[in-house]
């Protein structure tokens, strides 16, 4: 075989092996489904330092999000429950859990308030399972059920944001099936 194909072959192989800080994410996040009763169609971890200037600015306040009509769990790779989570702090790992619950619910077809009850409603079961620890459970408990007294703003009904602009230019991991997903 001429040097030529081992060498291509060499490179090719290097362009399709993960780069370590995706294996870091892909590990953290199959461990977060783990605690899920069901998996996303696809998660994908995006940076809002490298998206377009026009959904930068929404992506720093933001650790998750879904877009309109789509199937896939967004994650922002700053939100601080996915930066506990790459630590290997449990009680991050269930906080995402919770989050990526939530953004379901908005693909299942759940306005703000109905996915802020089903993430709710997972917690609770998290606490009563002693997967997190009581006192650290119920505290955040405490603070989702406080959202909706303090954001007077959400109604039942209330449309998901709609991000527009290229995402996945801004895409580090993508986790579940490559293949572009159809809308429901």
């Amino acid at each position: 075989m001429p040097s030529y194909v081992i060498a291509l072959l060499f490179l090719t192989s290097l362009a399709q092996a993960p780069r370590r800080e995706d294996s870091r994410y892909h590990q953290t996040i199959e461990r977060v489904l783990a605690l899920l009763p069901e998996r996303p169609a696809q998660v994908v971890i995006v940076d809002p330092d490298q998206a377009g200037a026009e959904i930068r600015g929404t992506l720093l306040r933001m650790e998750a999000f879904i877009t309109k009509g789509g199937r896939v769990v967004y994650l922002t790779s700053h939100g601080e429950a996915l930066q506990g989570a790459l630590k290997g702090w449990s009680l991050h790992e269930y906080i995402l859990a919770s989050i990526i619950w939530h953004e379901m619910a908005h693909i299942h077809g759940a306005d703000e308030v109905e996915a802020q009850r089903r993430e709710e409603a997972l917690w609770i079961r998290y606490v009563m399972d002693e997967r997190v620890d009581p006192g650290d459970g119920m505290r955040y408990l405490s603070g989702l059920k406080s959202r909706r007294s303090k954001d007077t703003k959400v109604q039942p009904g209330d449309a998901v944001l709609t991000l527009k602009g290229p995402l996945m230019t801004a895409a580090i991991a993508v986790i579940g099936p490559t293949a572009p997903l159809s809308k429901r």
